[in-house]
C-alpha cells in the first residue's frame, strides 16, 4: 500500500528475498531498484546458519534476474562461513548474465555487530573466528572473472 502511495517517486527496497513468490513479485512490480542479499548458495548450510532453507530466496533471485527491474546483489562475508571459493563461485555462476544487475557488493564482516548485544545486556557469541579476515579481495576477483561488476564496501 505504501509503495502505491509513493508512485511517481523512486522506490527502492532492500530484501533477503525470503518471501512467497506472489508477495515478492507484487513488491517487485512497484519498485525501481532492488538491493537483494545472498548469503549462502548451499541450502543446507544456509539452514544451518540462518535457520531456514534458501529455496524461496533463490527462487525470488531467479525472478529478479528475469525481471526488468535494476538490482544490486549484496553478499555479506562471514569468516569461515560463506567466504569460500565454493560459495562465491556458485553465487557468481548463478548471477552471471543478469542483464539488469548493476553490480555485486561485497560486504566484509563487521565486528561492530557485537556492540549491539552489549548495549542490550546480552553476551555476543557469534561462533566464528572474528580474527580471521574475510576474503573480500578473493571474492572481488571471482566475480570479476565471471564478468560481473563488483565493489567491495
Amino acid at each position: 500500500e505504501l509503495l502505491d502511495r509513493l508512485q511517481g517517486m523512486h522506490r527502492a527496497i532492500e530484501t533477503s528475498g525470503y518471501a512467497s513468490t506472489d508477495v515478492f513479485q507484487s513488491v517487485l512490480d512497484r519498485v525501481e531498484l532492488v538491493y537483494f542479499d545472498i548469503k549462502m548458495m548451499d541450502s543446507q548450510k544456509h539452514r544451518e546458519y540462518t535457520g531456514v532453507l534458501n529455496d524461496k530466496i533463490l527462487k525470488n533471485a531467479a525472478i529478479l534476474k528475469q525481471s526488468d527491474t535494476p538490482f544490486i546483489i549484496r553478499i555479506p562475508l562471514i569468516p569461515g562461513v560463506n567466504d569460500n571459493y565454493e560459495n562465491l563461485h556458485a553465487a557468481a555462476d548463478f548471477l552471471k548474465g543478469s542483464s539488469r544487475m548493476i553490480r555485486v557488493e561485497i560486504l566484509p564482516y563487521n565486528k561492530m555487530a557485537g556492540a549491539k548485544y552489549t548495549m542490550l545486556g546480552m553476551k555476543y557469541e557469534p561462533g566464528i573466528d572474528e580474527a580471521r579476515q574475510p576474503m573480500a579481495n578473493m571474492a572481488q576477483k571471482i566475480f570479476e572473472g565471471y564478468g560481473i561488476p563488483v565493489k567491495v564496501l
